[in-house]
């Protein structure tokens, strides 16, 4: 025999036997529902049973019977709730027959039949000493869906395990780039590891070429498969078309009405998958289809991403590489960099998240098309905030590319953002293997701000001081953890602060203050000097953030100026947000 299983709450509260306290208890067990999701007007149901429960729990008590406490207890399943009030008085007859009385005064009958018109259940137990009103409803809210915690566990794990998967095969792909391979070459070799990762039987790949309106075949998995050399964006019946024209995934299965001239039909009769837009800095750069010779495809999230993700990035290098080939280098060069500059945006937060006790805004300028400045702000499930700063060691292609693994790993593990030491570490052991290699490490302060905005916990890597002001003095936290990239088992500390006395927090990359010949300086103590100025006026973020590039640009000249130069502000909630906040993040190429 199998029986059902429900989950269960209970509260108990036992009070003395006097009408006020009996009010009190019964204010507490409503706002217990309501803490559990019980609707209004379910609440207020059981409020006006309870306090006419109550009241016939300590009506009858004696002075000396007061001093023994009343109890109330209440069990929430996921179908019903059921109350039990127990008391220590004499008692009273509970009638055969529950009915309004026809006295108007009968104040007894009327709190009797109020209760048993409103529940489902109603019983009197009276005892030697000890009286028992059982009263029990069915629940008119209905609980929500318990999380399966072992299936979430098992979905995060799956997440990071393909996000290292994804990571690794990118740095693979990149070092089989940097052999000066054709791109034809290299797009048959990783179209055979692609249809592997992705559990799928054939790829295509199209490329858009010099030929406005059309694609280009560059590989495609089987070879046996004689896919046709060009297709026209023109026609909007194909499936590949449709991708390209939409910028958005078409699915095709056994119900897809195919055109006659579809270039996929080739693959079989019975296909289903996936057409991919391929886009680098806002342009089409081709299509990518995956499918299995099955008349439906139902991959795992797992083989979704690996497909997209390296696809993306497949497509994006190739299309580099042919126009390396079809242009000088200069040229190329250029549209490289201007690709990169496009995939470091991304990586931005379009906004920094704001909140009713914490304000922010940044500022990120780079010398040239790309750098290796990186900048963040996440808001937390908890309600509290990660902030973080990194500086890529050099700039250019390289240092972006190390940027963009660094913008993944650390999304990867916010799981670990409350304690941005255990981040670090995470962060730096994923990450030490490939800086090491290329000779490059990456300095980085992650700091986490509670959801009252009240403390903060610091954490910094080979770093820029991270520093706050109250308006009359200013405090330093300087980095004591190596960049990561140094040491594979470096180990990081946190540095606790307290919000409550500082308003303002400046967190930036040493190319905001740093000497360079014939660019001027913004010295450490005008620095200083602005911050406790901006915080003694009590300045928002956003108008600090502006205040500070004005001075920045005043005293350093942007032509001579060979570094980044990024910088972040917090401040604590208690300024009202201005229009500036839909614009809390600025982006300059100098």
């Amino acid at each position: 025999m199998a029986f059902s299983q429900q989950h269960f709450e209970g509260f108990r509260l036992d009070f003395p036997a006097t009408l006020d306290d009996a009010r009190e208890a019964v204010r507490s067990v409503v706002g217990w529902l309501a803490d559990h999701q019980i609707q209004d007007a379910e609440c207020q149901q059981w409020e006006l049973v309870l306090a006419e429960a109550a009241n016939n729990a300590v009506l009858y008590a004696t002075p000396e019977q007061a001093r023994q406490a009343a109890a109330i207890e209440v069990v929430l399943s996921e179908s019903q709730i059921e109350v039990r009030i127990t008391d220590h008085t004499i008692g009273f007859d509970w009638p055969v027959s529950v009915e309004l009385p026809q006295d108007d005064e009968s104040d007894h009958g009327r709190g009797l039949f109020i209760i048993k018109s409103l529940t489902d259940h109603a019983s009197y137990l009276r005892g030697q000493g000890q009286n028992v009103l059982c009263l029990r409803a069915d629940r008119k809210s209905v609980p929500a869906a318990r999380e399966d915690i072992e299936a979430t566990l098992d979905l995060m794990t799956a997440e990071v395990a393909s996000c290292y998967e994804t990571l690794a095969n990118i740095f693979r792909l990149i070092a089989d780039a940097g052999n000066d391979v054709e791109p034809i070459a290299l797009a048959a070799r990783w179209l055979e590891e692609l249809r592997e990762l992705a559990g799928a039987d054939f790829l295509v790949l199209r490329t858009a070429g010099t030929e406005a309106g059309r694609l280009s075949f560059i590989g495609g998995v089987p070879s046996a498969i004689s896919w046709e050399p060009s297709l026209d964006l023109r026609s909007s019946d194909t499936v590949e078309s449709r991708a390209a024209a939409t910028r958005q995934d078409q699915w095709f299965d056994k119900s897809t009405p195919w055109a006659p001239s579809d270039p996929l039909r080739k693959a079989g009769e019975h296909i289903s998958g996936l057409a991919h837009p391929l886009e680098s800095g806002g342009d089409l750069t081709g299509v990518l289809t995956v499918g299995v010779f099955q008349p439906l495809w139902e991959p795992s999230a797992r083989e979704l991403n690996v497909a997209r993700s390296l696809g993306d990035f497949l497509g994006a290098l190739l299309h580099g590489l042919n126009r390396r080939d079809e242009a000088n280098q200069a040229r190329l060069l250029k549209r490289e960099l201007q690709i990169a500059a496009d995939i470091q945006r991304s990586l931005l937060p379009a906004e920094l998240p704001q909140t009713q006790f914490v304000h922010c805004a940044a500022h990120l300028a780079t010398v040239g098309e790309v750098g290796g400045d990186y900048l963040d702000g996440i808001l937390l499930p908890d309600g509290s905030l990660l902030f973080v700063v990194a500086d890529v060691m050099g700039k250019g292609v390289p240092a972006a590319l190390f940027a963009t693994a660094f913008h993944s790993l650390l999304h990867s593990h916010l799981d670990l953002a409350s304690k941005p030491s255990a981040l670090m570490k995470r962060l730096n052991q994923a990450m030490f293997p490939e800086l090491d290699r290329s000779d490059m490490f990456i300095t980085a302060q992650l700091v986490h701000v509670s959801a009252d905005g009240l403390a903060l916990h610091v954490c910094g890597a080979g770093h820029a001081p991270l520093l706050l002001s109250d308006g009359r003095q200013i405090q330093e936290v300087t980095a004591d953890g190596p960049p990561l990239g140094i040491t594979a088992d470096a180990d990081y500390q946190d540095h606790p602060l307290s919000l409550a006395t500082h308003t303002h927090v400046l967190l930036h990359t040493d190319g905001l203050s740093d000497v360079f010949s014939g660019g001027g300086i913004l010295s450490r103590d005008e620095l200083t000097a602005w911050l406790l100025s901006t915080a003694a006026a009590r300045e928002d973020a956003s108008a600090s953030r502006d205040s500070l590039h004005r001075l920045h640009r005043s005293v350093v000249d942007a032509s001579s100026q060979q570094d980044d130069a990024t910088f972040m502000v917090i401040t604590r909630g208690s300024h009202t947000l201005s229009a500036h906040t839909q614009n809390s993040l600025s982006h300059a190429k100098r």
